[in-house]
């Protein structure tokens, strides 16, 4: 049966170094009349002349609650209520057995698309997930310092033991099903946690010695071996920022268009795939809108078409 997808904003970009009140999503919808890229535009160009059925079921927007929470540095509280609902909106994109596609927003809202996963598949049904996780940091700093951006796997590992946050022990996300993708900037604390789990990260050393290919080879063999689905977690900074530089923390030496591409489409296309989010895209960065066109060629690609 042909997948069926639902698009979800979630322009929550309160959390990084570079919080913003623009809807980042909306940057990626709207169409360009230079380049005619906008993805409402090409979702409709999929559905009306290849067939496909995609639909955009609009955005979670952060409540005056989760603002004012905020506001009052009350952060990891205003997260639990965004992701909720975040939460809620991916699940019931999951009942209607379809295969949600959420667009960020800084990386802390993979907190609420994760938890999704493992709330429908490994709570409700005892399946397992694996999580890759393709971004230029490890993203499980457990200490107080730095922004809750950093932040979300510690927190879905529960890993944090701070101002209060915890999870459900059949919500919380194993360290040993967490597969890295481009991982190149760590925090000590991070090495450590990484070192302890005997997590495993497909680091840009590693993807420059042996290829692209190998590493979704490698991970789709692990997929198919020990685990019931795959979800994907795609940060742009991923991305070699030598080049793509829309986001609040460019990394340079990282993954180039073709190696993102070939890397998202071979996931995404695997039986076992349930999901994605693509986040830290800030549009009021860009200039020429390369990246822009990058990132709805890599929607496109989870959406079947390899560019």
């Amino acid at each position: 049966m042909p997948r069926t997808f639902d698009v979800i904003g979630a322009p929550f970009n309160q959390l990084g170094c570079y919080p913003t009140s623009e809807n980042t999503v909306e940057g990626l919808r709207r169409l360009n009349e230079g380049s005619w890229m906008g993805l409402t535009e090409w979702m409709a160009v999929r559905n009306q002349r290849w067939g496909a059925d995609i639909r955009d079921l609009g955005d979670v927007q952060p409540t005056q609650k989760v603002l004012e929470m905020i506001a009052q540095a009350q952060k990891e509280s205003a997260l639990k209520h965004y992701c909720d609902e975040l939460k809620n909106k991916v699940i019931a994109s999951y009942q209607n057995q379809r295969v949600p596609i959420t667009l960020g927003g800084d990386h802390s809202i993979a907190v609420g698309t994760v938890q999704a996963a493992l709330e429908y598949y490994q709570k409700q049904q005892g399946k397992r997930v694996a999580v890759i996780w393709v971004d230029a940091h490890a993203d499980c700093n457990n200490s107080l310092a730095s922004n809750l951006h950093g932040k979300p796997l510690a927190l879905l590992m529960n890993q944090y033991p701070h101002n209060g946050w915890q999870v459900e022990p059949e919500l919380a996300l194993n360290p040993r099903d967490v597969y890295y993708v481009a991982v190149r900037d760590l925090m000590p604390n991070e090495h450590q946690l990484m070192q302890r789990y005997d997590m495993v990260n497909f680091d840009m050393a590693m993807i420059e010695s042996l290829g692209i290919d190998w590493v979704l080879k490698q991970l789709l063999a692990k997929v198919e071996q020990e685990y019931d689905h795959v979800y994907l977690s795609f940060d742009y900074d991923a991305l070699d920022g030598s080049m793509f530089r829309a986001c609040a923390t460019p990394n340079v030496g990282g993954l180039s268009a073709r190696e993102a591409l070939h890397l998202v489409y071979g996931i995404a296309q695997h039986p076992k795939f349930i999901g994605a989010d693509f986040v830290e895209y800030l549009p009021e960065k860009e200039g020429e809108e390369i990246s822009k066109e990058l990132m709805i060629k890599l929607i496109d690609a989870v959406w079947g078409f390899r560019a």
